[in-house]
């Protein structure tokens, strides 16, 4: 039988389609129109906004390229000029030698000497400004074809700028080398008195005993070396027409692509009052590099001026800014021919779309009848089949009491299934929300539930809460365990509610036990601590009762003397000195401050323990052996002591149980990597494979009975992994000792520096 609603919802499946395809014939060309318009936005936005980016990265990249050339170009100038003068020199030396050679054995040295200056004298280079000259190693100038006065003239005593004598300065390096380079500082025609940084090469002439050398300006040369690299800039041009211009501090326009404003300074110019400011405030910046955005008026009076973006950067060297840039209208050509082909695309788009509805809605015509008929028989299968699944899910609820729950983030409502009701003891026709929800927490729990839930919803993390309520028919407790995750597609909060009060009985009452056994343990531990202090005591209190019964004696027998008194006085001082210690141990052991969190020394813990246990290892002829690693530790000291103890104290029995001749206790620790390990070691043959992996069990004992609780060891355990947060194992080991070997049990603790991490 189909209700009123299962046939509504048939009725859809059946004429849900023909209405749908006439909805969309009616409304399909305006929405068409709408995404159509929205998309040349997005597209004109899109391009616009790439164009600028790759716009920005490529002038960027281009000034960067023009720069690492110039730097280049600056950084080799020397290496160059250096180069350049060695090759010049090296021709004339051998222009002077092949003379010298050819006419040796027919002229005299005066005859060739001026057959070598007649043929360097006229020689030029470096655009003109490179000549040759040639002096005798006791600095007489022979040739100097710049300044043809100085021929003949002493110059061993003439000083540059620097106060060097540049003569005596060449005459010692070659004595030393064959050639060198050299800088000083030397008068320029035309320049007054001011001297000049030279660099030069000079190389040894050997039959006459001369030098030949020759020099550059190096300001005329890095002019030269500017020009060269402006020229190279100033042809370079790539996509859009960009080129790169170059401007010196002063604003001066010293490259650009248009020819007419080279030389023009770019503060003189009223239209590019925006650019000067902003070039201005770049000079005088710390910034190598940057982007400016400005615009380009043609005249005073333009309305209409270009938007221009330009990337320029600073060569300190050179006192230049490089740059090149785009303009922004660039970009417009580019949009109106995008702006063409989505036209040209939305027009067959609309083509194509009337045509494919046309044929669709003929073919879902045909198709609905049959799949309404078909979906009818599947609908009711289905409904058959879902009745059976939610019974099954409402009965599996019921044994695991367990419910599921729906938030709306919008309307805040909440939706719980039958099980969730029944475990909070609401009528099903309660409007529940969260609010109500907190009318039955208890109250230490609300403000844990709310901020669980605010933080699933606000950071998109799971909720997990476990709370406690007062069930709203009978007010019994019960525990809740909460869970649930965001839905973003929904916008809703989803999960389980399940009843775990059993669960948490169990966990309570297991808790209680493991209390009472920490105290069964602590008690025991105070146990041992008090046959500890009857073995100290005996000693100290048999010191003071012997001190005390001499000085009495004494003085009846009137033979006391004042050095007897005082000697008996201090012997009674420092035993009971030696008990008040013993007391003040015990009472640290088991004070509870101690048992909070604080930095400790490994060894002055593993000391305290020893301190306490020291009597009776000392009775029992037990020898401690310790390698402490000293470390600080962060840790609970107390408890960390407690664990000593009770590993010392089943070595000790273990030693006695077994009668051993060389009974040894050995402690061992090691730290690596922000955690340390302490071994315990003894050498009482070990412990029976059999038993080895129970040893840390509750109430498991070898001792007789009445001898152990058996408690001692699962305690040490459980404050290991649970209260230091770190790991305890053990192991029978072999190991030798002062060249004997011996067989033990091996416990070792693996602890974090920081235990509170």
């Amino acid at each position: 039988m189909i209700d009123k609603n299962e046939n509504r919802i048939l009725n859809i499946i059946k004429y849900s389609p023909i209405i749908f395809i006439f909805l969309i014939a009616i409304f399909i060309g305006y929405f068409i129109k709408v995404e159509h318009d929205q998309n040349i936005k997005s597209e004109k936005e899109q391009i616009q906004k790439d164009f600028v980016e790759q716009e920005r990265e490529r002038v960027e990249f281009i000034t960067n390229k023009a720069y690492d050339f110039i730097k280049k170009k600056d950084k080799s100038k020397t290496k160059i000029l250096k180069q350049t003068l060695k090759s010049h020199v090296t021709n004339a030396h051998n222009i002077a030698m092949s003379i010298y050679e050819n006419n040796k054995a027919t002229k005299s040295k005066e005859e060739i000497t001026k057959l070598i200056k007649e043929a360097l004298r006229e020689i030029r280079f470096l655009n003109g400004r490179g000549y040759f000259f040639i002096y005798k190693m006791n600095g007489v100038n022979i040739l100097n074809s710049a300044f043809p006065k100085l021929e003949g003239k002493d110059l061993w005593h003439y000083v540059d700028a620097k106060g060097t004598f540049l003569l005596q300065e060449m005459n010692k390096r070659l004595k030393e080398k064959e050639e060198v380079f050299y800088e000083w500082y030397w008068n320029k025609p035309n320049e007054g008195e001011k001297d000049f940084l030279k660099v030069g090469f000079f190389k040894k002439f050997g039959p006459y005993d001369w030098f030949i050398g020759t020099g550059e300006y190096m300001n005329d040369f890095t002019k030269e070396v500017k020009e060269e690299a402006l020229e190279i800039v100033q042809n370079l041009k790539y996509k859009n027409d960009g080129y790169i211009f170059a401007i010196d501090n002063s604003g001066k326009i010293i490259s650009t692509a248009h020819k007419k404003m080279i030389g023009v300074n770019i503060h003189d110019i009223y239209i590019n009052r925006e650019l000067s400011k902003k070039f201005k405030l770049f000079v005088d910046s710390n910034r190598s590099g940057d982007f400016f955005n400005y615009k380009i008026y043609k005249t005073i009076d333009d309305m209409h001026p270009k938007n221009k973006t330009a990337y320029m950067k600073k060569f300190d060297n050179w006192d230049w800014v490089i740059g090149s840039g785009f303009n922004m209208e660039d970009a417009d050509s580019i949009i109106e021919r995008r702006q063409k082909i989505l036209e040209n695309k939305y027009d067959k788009y609309l083509k194509n779309l009337v045509i494919l509805s046309t044929a669709f809605l003929v073919v879902v015509l045909i198709l609905s009848y049959f799949m309404s008929k078909y979906l009818e028989r599947r609908f009711l299968s289905y409904k058959t089949a879902l009745k059976n699944k939610n019974k099954n899910l409402i009965r599996a609820q019921k044994v695991a009491k367990l419910g599921d729950w729906k938030l709306d983030l919008d309307t805040k409502e909440i939706y719980w299934s039958d099980e969730v009701y029944r475990i909070f003891g609401v009528d099903k026709d309660k409007k529940v929300d969260l609010d109500f929800m907190k009318t039955l927490m208890d109250k230490e729990c609300t403000d844990y539930f709310v901020k669980s839930i605010n933080n699933s919803i606000s950071k998109n993390k799971k909720h997990s809460c476990i709370y406690k309520i007062r069930k709203n028919d009978n007010g019994k407790s019960v525990w809740i365990d909460c869970k649930g995750e965001i839905d973003k597609h929904n916008n809703i909060l989803i999960g389980t509610i399940q009843d775990i009060t059993i669960r948490k009985k169990l966990e309570l009452e297991k808790e209680q036990h493991e209390k009472i056994l920490y105290q069964q343990s602590k008690m025991a531990a105070m146990g041992e601590m008090l046959n500890n202090i009857a073995h100290q005591w005996r000693q100290p209190l048999s010191t003071i009762s012997t001190a005390a019964t001499g000085i009495k004696l004494q003085k009846d027998m009137d033979i006391l003397k004042d050095e007897d008194l005082t000697h008996a006085m201090d012997n009674i001082n420092k035993s009971a000195q030696y008990l008040s210690q013993t007391i003040e141990d015990f009472r640290n052991f088991f004070n509870p401050k101690n048992s909070s969190f604080k930095e400790i020394s490994l060894e002055e813990s593993i000391e305290k323990s020893l301190a306490l246990l020291e009597a009776q290892f000392k009775a029992k002829s037990i020898t401690i052996v310790k390698n402490i690693e000293e470390i600080r530790l962060y840790t609970l000291e107390n408890e960390f002591i407690q664990v000593l103890i009770n590993i010392l104290n089943n070595s000790r029995d273990a030693l006695l149980e077994n009668t051993i001749d060389n009974k040894l206790i050995i402690i061992n620790s090691k730290v690596d990597n922000e955690r340390v390990t302490i071994e315990i070691l003894d050498s009482a043959n070990g412990i029976d494979e059999k038993i080895i992996t129970r040893v840390f069990e509750p109430y498991f004992t070898t001792k007789y009975k009445g001898q152990g609780t058996g408690i001692g060891l699962y305690m040490s355990q459980e404050i290991v992994t649970k209260l230091l947060k770190g790991s305890i194992v053990v192991s029978n080991k072999k190991f030798k000792y002062e060249n004997k070997y011996y067989k033990g049990a091996s416990f070792k603790i693996e602890l974090s520096i920081n235990s509170k991490k």
